[in-house]
């Protein structure tokens, strides 16, 4: 399996635990935060790897949140 295969399943474990708490009437879960998504390459990072004043992780920091050239088109 690939590493965002795993991540999938995680992120959807989370959610759904979620969803069980509140339907239950249940306290929300102990905060703890493992991955962040960034809102301008939608990656998940971990949080030392996103700016939280500049709302964006490092590679969108670094490229100016402008897309690889090696993505191609988009048609």
């Amino acid at each position: 399996m690939s590493r965002i295969h795993l991540a999938w399943w995680r992120h959807g474990a989370l959610a759904l635990e979620g969803a069980l708490r509140r339907a239950l009437g249940l306290p929300s879960a102990p905060v703890l935060v493992s991955e962040i998504r960034c809102p301008h390459c939608r990656r998940w990072v971990k949080p030392r790897r996103f700016d939280l004043s500049r709302m964006a992780c490092r590679t969108c920091l670094a490229t100016l949140a402008r897309p690889s050239r090696d993505r191609g088109l988009l048609w």
